[in-house]
């Protein structure tokens, strides 16, 4: 089976032809995700731009891998720099046109350093329907019944020692 040929004439290869392109699409998804969980203010349309945004993107993506194998035929770094200014592309076009409630772009925030805090990324979270609670939280929660427990063998050793 070593030397056997397809029948149009490919060699045959254990490789999975399009896992870059579901990678890449994947990571569409994800920097989308990650920008509306940062910047949650985004009014009555704001899930709407986001399933609408994620499937043009990566309609967009799926057009440009098709005429991106001839770029890799001729380079592989061509073709590296070309995924890499797509993605930054993308990411820029996603910030001038997300909507905000405060109609102040995403772009304008970060370039006026007002970054996420934990209060907009638990409500962006929860806006996906993460349920979060923050780390503050649990950490309070653990001290407390670390103090509890403190006060329980506290008593525990004052009792033996009556004894």
């Amino acid at each position: 089976m070593r030397g056997r040929r397809l029948w149009c004439g490919e060699p045959q290869t254990n490789k999975v032809p399009h896992m870059s392109l579901i990678f890449k699409i994947l990571l569409v998804a994800l920097l989308h995700f990650i920008l509306f969980v940062c910047y949650p203010e985004t009014g009555p349309n704001g899930n709407l731009y986001l399933c609408i945004s994620m499937l043009a993107w990566a309609g967009f993506l799926i057009i440009a891998n098709a005429n991106l194998a001839f770029v890799k035929f001729i380079s592989g770094s061509l073709s590296l720099l070309f995924n890499l200014t797509f993605f930054a592309l993308m990411l820029a076009a996603i910030a001038l046109t997300m909507p905000q409630l405060d109609k102040v772009t995403v772009l304008e925030k970060i370039q006026n350093r007002q970054f996420p805090d934990e209060n907009s990324i638990k409500m962006g979270l929860i806006k996906l329907g993460v349920n979060y609670e923050g780390g503050l939280k649990y950490e309070n929660t653990v001290k407390k019944e670390i103090k509890k427990l403190d006060v329980g063998i506290n008593k525990a050793v004052d009792k033996l020692k009556e004894d």
